[in-house]
Parts: C-alpha cells; sequence; structure tokens
C-alpha cells in the first residue's frame, strides 16, 4: 500500500480512528514518495501542519477560545456552534457520563490532534530518511526541529488534556504516545513516561534550532526584511524560543521547579544580535491588542474567514457566542473590586469593548495595527514564563516581584504577597485575566488540582473525572489502544 500523507487537506477531516489515517486519501493529498522528491516538498508539508493546526476542531477555536475556555467558564451565552449548548450546565464536566455533549467536542479534539501526530510523524521519518534533498544550508535542521517540536507540543496538550492530575497521579495510564506512521496499536502509556518522552523530543528539537536566526520582527506595513521568505515571522513558527518555553511549561506540569525557571528565564532573557530583547512586554494595548512583541509561538489563520468569524461570534451582540452579557461578571472576572478598572487587559477601547450590558475581548481585532498580525491566534506568550518564575520562586517576595512586573505593565500596583495561598490566588488571577480567550486556564486549574474555580457551575467538588476527557470508543473498540 502507498502510504498517502494527509497533510494539505484544506477541508474538514472527521477522522476518529487511527486506522483511519492510512487509508483516506483526499483529493488535495498528495503520494509521500512525490512530496518528500525535493526541498520544496518538504517546506510544504510542514506548512500543510501548520495550517491544520489553524482549524476549528484544534488551535483555530477549541483548543484556544472555544472548548477549552468554556470549560473555564468564560464566557457566559448559549454557544450555538453545534446546537445551542448551554456550558454552565454542570454535566459537561462528567466527561465518561456525558456522551451526548463533551464527547462530541473531545472526539474531534482527539483525531485532529492524532491525526496531525501522524503526520508529523512521516515528516520525521522522511527527513531522517531521505533529509539530503534539502540542500539550503539549516533548512534541514530548522524543519527537522520545527517538526519534533509541533509534535512535542501537540502531545504535551493531549497530556493535559486526556492525563490525570500529574501531581497527584504521575503513573496513571495516560494518552498513546506514537512515534512511527503505521497500524500498530498503541497502549495507553503512564503519564510520567509521555511527559518525559515530550521533555526528550523538545531537548532533541531544542539542539536542531540553535542556529535558528529568529527573525521576529513585527512589521508596520512599510517595512520589509532581507530574511528569506522561510525564516521570516518566527514568532509564527515553532521556533527556538517556543520550545525553551514549552519546556518550561512541561518541567512545571512534572514539579521539576529548577528547571521550569532555568528555561522561562532563558525565554525571557533572550537578546537580538543589537543586544536589546527577543521578546518584551507591551505597556499598551489600544491599538497593539495582541502583545505583538510577547508573542513566543502563535498561528495564523485564514484570511478569508477569520475576520468574519471573529466578527459574528464576539462582537456582533449580546447572543453572540463569545460576548459576556453580564458587566458584573466582566468586573468579577478581573477582580475590579480589589485592582481597579485600570487594567488595560479589561480597560475599554484597549483589552475589551465594554457597555453598561457587558462586552468582549478585543484582542482578536488585530487589523488596526498590524497587516503581519492579523488573523492570529496567540499559543505561547511572554507573561506565562514570568507566572512560571512566580510559581517556582524560593520566596514570596520573589514570586510578588515576578507577579508584578506584568501587573506593572498592565497598569497595576505591585503585588506584596504573605503566605502560600496567597501566592496561588495571585497567581490564578493572573492566569484568569491574561489568558481570556487563549486556553491556558482550564489546564492551570487541572494541573494545582482545583476543588473549584470562579464561576465553576459544579456543586460539590471537584475531581479528577470533572477534569480528564474520555477516550473515544471507537479507538478502543477498533483495536487502536490496548
Amino acid at each position: 500500500m502507498n502510504k498517502i500523507l494527509s497533510i494539505l487537506i484544506l477541508g474538514s477531516a472527521t477522522l476518529t480512528s487511527c486506522s483511519d489515517w492510512l487509508d483516506v486519501k483526499p483529493k488535495t493529498n498528495v503520494e509521500e514518495e512525490e512530496l518528500f522528491k525535493n526541498e520544496q516538498g518538504f517546506k510544504e508539508a510542514l506548512t500543510g501542519i501548520y495550517i491544520d493546526m489553524s482549524k476549528n476542531t484544534t488551535y483555530g477555536q477549541n483548543l484556544t477560545f472555544g472548548f477549552i475556555d468554556f470549560l473555564a467558564q468564560r464566557y457566559n451565552v448559549n454557544y450555538s456552534g453545534q446546537g445551542n449548548e448551554d456550558f454552565t450546565d454542570p454535566k459537561w464536566y462528567e466527561f465518561e457520563q456525558n456522551s451526548g455533549n463533551t464527547t462530541k467536542y473531545t472526539n474531534y479534539i482527539w483525531s485532529s490532534c492524532y491525526n496531525l501526530i501522524a503526520n508529523l510523524n512521516n515528516l520525521i521519518a522522511n527527513i531522517e530518511k531521505k533529509g539530503e534533498v534539502i540542500t539550503t544550508e539549516g533548512f534541514r535542521d530548522l524543519i527537522h526541529g520545527e517538526a519534533l517540536g509541533l509534535r512535542s507540543f501537540i502531545y504535551f496538550d493531549l497530556l493535559r488534556m486526556w492525563g490525570p492530575i500529574y501531581k497527584d497521579n504521575p503513573t496513571a495510564p495516560s494518552i498513546p504516545y506514537r512515534t512511527a506512521f503505521d497500524r500498530s496499536a498503541a497502549k495507553l502509556l503512564p503519564a510520567k513516561d509521555v511527559a518525559d518522552s515530550i521533555i526528550v523530543s523538545l531537548k532533541a528539537a531544542e539542539k536542531l534550532l540553535e542556529k535558528d536566526a529568529m527573525d521576529i520582527s513585527f512589521p508596520i506595513y512599510s517595512e520589509t526584511s532581507n530574511a528569506h521568505p522561510f525564516l521570516i515571522h518566527r514568532y509564527k513558527r515553532m521556533n527556538k524560543y517556543a520550545v525553551k518555553a514549552e519546556l518550561a511549561r512541561v518541567y512545571m506540569y512534572i514539579g521539576d521547579k529548577t528547571n521550569a525557571a532555568r528555561y522561562a528565564n532563558e525565554v525571557i532573557n533572550a537578546k537580538r544580535a543589537n543586544g536589546s530583547k527577543m521578546f518584551a512586554l507591551i505597556t499598551d494595548n489600544s491599538n497593539d491588542h495582541l502583545g505583538s512583541t510577547e508573542l513566543i509561538f502563535s498561528l495564523s489563520m485564514d484570511s478569508e474567514t477569520f475576520g468574519s468569524y471573529i466578527r459574528d461570534n464576539f462582537m456582533i451582540s449580546n447572543w453572540s457566542n463569545f460576548y459576556i452579557n453580564d458587566r458584573d461578571r466582566i468586573d468579577k472576572l478581573f477582580d475590579v473590586s480589589i485592582d481597579g478598572s485600570n487594567d488595560m487587559r479589561m480597560k475599554e477601547g484597549s483589552g475589551f469593548e465594554l457597555t453598561v450590558h457587558g462586552g468582549f475581548t478585543k484582542k482578536y481585532t488585530q487589523d488596526n495595527f498590524s497587516y503581519a498580525l492579523n488573523n492570529t491566534v496567540p499559543l505561547i506568550r511572554l507573561p506565562e514564563m514570568y507566572y512560571i518564575l512566580s510559581e517556582c520562586a524560593g520566596s514570596l517576595n520573589e514570586a510578588a516581584k515576578q507577579l508584578s512586573i506584568v501587573r506593572g505593565t498592565r497598569g497595576l500596583d505591585d503585588v506584596e504577597l504573605t503566605n502560600e495561598e496567597e501566592r496561588l490566588y495571585n497567581i490564578e488571577k493572573e492566569y484568569r485575566k491574561e489568558f481570556y480567550a487563549e486556553g491556558q486556564l482550564w489546564y492551570f486549574y487541572k494541573r494545582h488540582g482545583y476543588k473549584t474555580f470562579q464561576f465553576c457551575p459544579v456543586k460539590g467538588d471537584l475531581t479528577e473525572v470533572n477534569y480528564r476527557f474520555s477516550i473515544p470508543d471507537d479507538e478502543i473498540t477498533l483495536g487502536n489502544i490496548n
């Protein structure tokens, strides 16, 4: 059987079982041997994976401002995406029992992510087998490093969704970890084994990307770059520092604070050739709503559909899918009673568009700042590195200092911490404010095993079953998992 690379699919792929990946041949796909016969084919394969990542089943919606943020109760209107769902219903957190609701999202996420991983595995195998056809200096390592980094990035999110609460049960079975493009059944590996494999892969990517030139200029309309077109806008690719930032995330997840802090500091202290900071916290988001210089890794969405989708679902009216139709809820979300209303992340005309009835984030209305940021969804941003340092800090004073660095750029006073409960509360509050409509808050709650959280609809304490997605039935029935 000829292997088919299902990367360049521009339509909707809703594959359910792992074995299907090797059988489906959409019209837009190409034979593997044809695709990987030259350097251009490898570039197109990698680009196709980024395109697939931007679909709404994964990072174009569900794993950023969509499903994963609905679970964190970021909005309070019914979502019409798949049937006017009411996400204030506690049944959404009964993953094993609620086959009629949550699984129609989690099954899509599972199949889409493993589809991406299958294509990345095939790309990586071909680089290792015939990478000599990539003749431009440095491009073989660049493509290889990006592919390893992307695979690790996706695997880590799968682990965060389907794995246990790691701090409580690191040896519990979690997810399959596939590195080959084949039909073999895969075991549910202990979470620790998956995390260790992710770290190994990320470190391999880090080594391959050592010479990443990191062209991450944020052009206003007249700016040009002398870099090769394949090397520009590295903040929209799995670049050298995105790998380091992801390592900081993974080490934080497994409780290795020493390495988490080390990698977070490497990102924060990164310098350009001229000595200026590679990434910098912004102090004014009145035009730069997304925080361009804070972007470590992001994705470009389909320019023809994303802008209209955001307008229709965030801002048209108080029944739009991502509109908050309760002004008091916004004030609570941003803790206005304690921090005031000067926080630029929710300030009128800067972070939010506010009315007496509610409001919506302006994070995705980027067209007035730079064409290079149009239709961009962030996946890793600089503030997270400061929050990781705050969690890892050996003293409360140092923890408060790291939080205050970000708070100061947002227009807020420094924070003081007197005990560990205050540390966690203030870090949670920053995640809640900073990563609104970006999908990171739910992972924070799960990592710390929160028994409840702001606006949580579940009565009584949350347990691991309320955080752990259920494996699709077809995966077990068809024998893809043993």
